[in-house]
């Protein structure tokens, strides 16, 4: 699996990278094509789409840029990246909603209160 996919309030959607050996194509490739904003803190980073659609134009554009040839013509090279992405889709994306999940982590986390001690003189206590 290389893609885990969480819809968020609205119509955003995360996509956390599963794959170590790709997540720096992939992060760097977003945000130049899409101008795509990544988190870091986790899984291999967490892609922030706007919206289902514009994560599958992203993968039907890295698909053309990996089968592209000179010899071929558009149509053809469309037409092998849709067919990739449609493979990508069946086997390499998990649809789960992790975000609300991370959400109330972080949220339980800020709860937690310290606990101070201090010193008080023997001649307070008289």
């Amino acid at each position: 699996m290389k893609y885990i996919i969480s819809s968020q309030y609205g119509r955003n959607i995360a996509v956390g990278l599963l794959d170590k050996d790709t997540a720096a194509e992939d992060i760097n490739l977003s945000h130049n094509i899409h101008n795509i904003h990544v988190n870091n803190n986790y899984y291999n980073g967490i892609l922030s789409f706007p919206s289902y659609a514009r994560f599958l134009r992203y993968l039907i554009n890295k698909e053309y840029l990996r089968v592209w040839a000179p010899n071929k013509s558009f149509r053809e090279i469309l037409s092998e990246s849709k067919q990739s992405v449609r493979k990508i889709i069946k086997e390499q994306i998990i649809f789960d909603n992790y975000i609300p999940q991370i959400y109330q982590h972080e949220k339980a986390q800020a709860h937690v209160y310290r606990v101070h001690r201090y010193q008080t003189n023997k001649n307070d206590n008289e």
